[in-house]
């Protein structure tokens, strides 16, 4: 049984007036397309696959036995489905905890852009000996994931030799082809597939997200737990049973009907930042096609209240938000009794509390404006409901892409600039 809950009231007409909010008349539009919509998904499979979940464990144990550094080289869905479960599940400052405080695992280093200076102080920091390297890319041509890749192999070949390189080195990619399966087969190196029929972005709940996850400590049977119940919770097409076609419809109304094409996500946690990052990616790659797509801006609750919140409460009234929170935290921290007069209704208050008060009058204050607002409620931030919130937003993107009449699961525009950045580089240098 899923745990997440959902209030779309903030949506709706009889909240915020039908302007801005959704009629039923809006819902009666688009109820036959609803109907045609199959769950079938194909990244609902993942939840199932107890092979790999053995496969994956055996390989982790042994990556925590041998190594203090763990580096994933990936970038877009190879990374940010990775980041998104370390921020949420590991401790805050993973990094700098020692070995007994990190429950033996290795450090964390997720290599997802190619900026210079970034990867050659990482490069430069690390004790490679201690260092296990997880390669991520589906084609295995990703031209940034194979820069790095070797360039660290070369570090590697030098720090230790031609031989026990191999040894550092687990890939994850197709199965049947590309550069890097060529290169594992070759060099004999431990690998991983990704499914053919799972795009990057929904990979999260696959051996790209599952190994690295594994290797750190996150527990992935209950991650894999919660996505499962999730997606049994969405199976029925009614709307009113299924939140995340409810979802999905909500959002697709505000988009081309009420010409609220922003979709803010804003989580109430730290835990929860990156969340706000994958939802960007997913949104936007999976939707921003034929000149459609609503353009998704990811927020940070009580951080953005200080920034974005002026513009969400008295600019444009053309955003969706949703407010992402928890009902509880693992640390309690209370405040001083505080002798000042005028700040003492703070004494004795507990972070989490606050925290939990601002949300709930942001949440008030942006309905008392008219502004469409949907809620998501944690009761906490663990592997089991993380795994049910990454397959609530694949369930309902999925779904977005087949009310907008597009494929949500290829991304023709970044591949073109791909082809444009091998052409360029093909080319002689001056």
């Amino acid at each position: 049984m899923a745990d997440l809950k959902f209030d779309f009231s903030g949506a709706f007409s009889e909240n915020i007036g039908s302007e801005h909010g959704i009629t039923s008349n809006d819902i009666e539009k688009i109820a036959p397309s609803i109907q045609n919509i199959r769950i079938d998904f194909p990244f609902l499979k993942l939840t199932s696959d107890k092979q790999l979940v053995n496969e994956i464990k055996n390989a982790a144990e042994q990556v925590r036995c041998k190594f203090q550094n763990l580096v994933v080289l990936g970038i877009g869905g190879s990374a940010l489905g990775l980041k998104t479960l370390a921020q949420a599940i590991l401790p805050p400052y993973f990094n700098f905890l020692d070995t007994k405080s990190r429950s033996g695992s290795p450090r964390l280093f997720v290599c997802d852009n190619i900026d210079p200076d970034h990867f050659s102080a990482l490069t430069k920091m690390l004790d490679w000996k201690e260092t296990c390297v997880n390669v991520i890319s589906k084609s295995g041509k990703t031209i940034e994931t194979l820069s790095q890749f070797y360039i660290i192999r070369d570090i590697l070949i030098k720090k230790l030799s031609a031989r026990r390189w191999k040894e550092h080195i687990i890939i994850t990619t197709d199965q049947d082809s590309g550069p890097l399966r060529t290169i594992a087969n070759e060099e004999k190196i431990p690998s991983f597939r990704v499914p053919q029929d799972i795009s990057g972005r929904y990979s999260v709940l696959s051996a790209v997200g599952l190994f690295p996850a594994a290797c750190v400590g996150i527990d992935i049977h209950s991650l894999l737990s919660g996505a499962a119940d999730m997606a049994s919770a969405c199976k029925d097409l009614n709307i009113e049973k299924n939140p995340a076609i409810k979802n999905a419809a909500i959002h697709y109304i505000m988009d081309t009907i009420k010409r609220h094409s922003t979709s803010v996500m804003m989580p109430y946690s730290d835990s929860l930042a990156l969340f706000a990052d994958w939802y960007a990616q997913i949104w936007a790659e999976s939707l921003g096609k034929k000149g459609a797509g609503p353009t998704p801006v990811k927020a940070l609750g009580v951080t953005d209240q200080h920034s974005q919140l002026q513009l969400y409460m008295e600019g444009p009234n053309d955003k969706i938000i949703t407010i992402v929170g928890a009902e509880k935290f693992r640390s309690r921290i209370s405040i001083p009794n505080v002798a000042s007069k005028e700040n003492s209704y703070i004494g004795g208050r507990d972070l989490g509390e606050i925290l939990a008060t601002e949300q709930k009058a942001t949440t008030l204050a942006l309905k008392q404006v008219g502004r469409p607002l949907i809620t998501v409620t944690l009761p906490e931030i663990s592997e089991y409901t993380i795994g049910e919130l990454l397959m609530f937003y694949q369930i309902q993107t999925a779904v977005s892409g087949k009310l907008y009449g597009i494929n949500p699961f290829d991304q023709p525009g970044v591949e073109l600039g791909k082809k444009l950045t091998r052409e360029m580089l093909s080319r002689p240098s001056n």
